[in-house]
């Protein structure tokens, strides 16, 4: 199973479109948003591609982003908001995610070693590292900083590639 990750769209719908026809090409099979989705268009815009073809479609919050302004959302578009924090279990591994600026929350969970992956975002630097049991994943920015970027993880096959968007022309 073929998982997207995104995180730090930051209002940019073309780099988020851009990455989410990235996703659908490379046969992801759900994606995740780890926060700092910057406005409700981007959600709009990434739930619309991914429902024509049934990908499901998980967001958390960073912290730039207010519940208040993606309330609306729900299931019915397409859009599985998880508050700050969310957990699943896919393929037969545990994940959670959240966006990391909770410094204390992200160490926590971590720590845990309850989570087979951890995805993340807020540095805006991407990262594939294992602490013990846990898998620490975060696919870059795909709105900000020089090299936007995302991730595709393999459940099945434990493997992680990082890819640049590039915004379209």
């Amino acid at each position: 199973m073929k998982i997207g990750i995104i995180s730090d769209t930051h209002g940019q719908v073309d780099m988020a479109v851009a990455a989410a026809r990235e996703f659908i090409f490379r046969g992801t099979e759900a994606v995740f948003h780890c926060g700092d989705v910057g406005s409700d268009t981007v959600l709009t815009e990434m739930a619309a591609l991914f429902q024509e073809i049934d990908i499901p479609f998980y967001v958390v919050l960073g912290n730039t982003d207010s519940h208040a302004d993606y309330r609306f959302y729900s299931r019915e578009i397409g859009v599985n908001l998880l508050g700050r924090f969310g957990e699943m279990d896919l393929a037969g591994r545990k994940i959670a995610m959240l966006h990391s600026d909770d410094e204390q929350r992200f160490f926590e969970t971590v720590e845990s070693q309850q989570y087979d992956y951890v995805f993340f975002g807020h540095t805006h630097v991407c990262l594939d590292e294992k602490r013990e049991k846990t898998r620490l994943i975060n696919p870059g920015a795909a709105g900000r900083g020089m090299h936007p970027s995302c991730a595709v993880v393999n459940l099945v096959e434990d493997d992680v590639t990082f890819f640049s968007i590039r915004r379209p022309e």
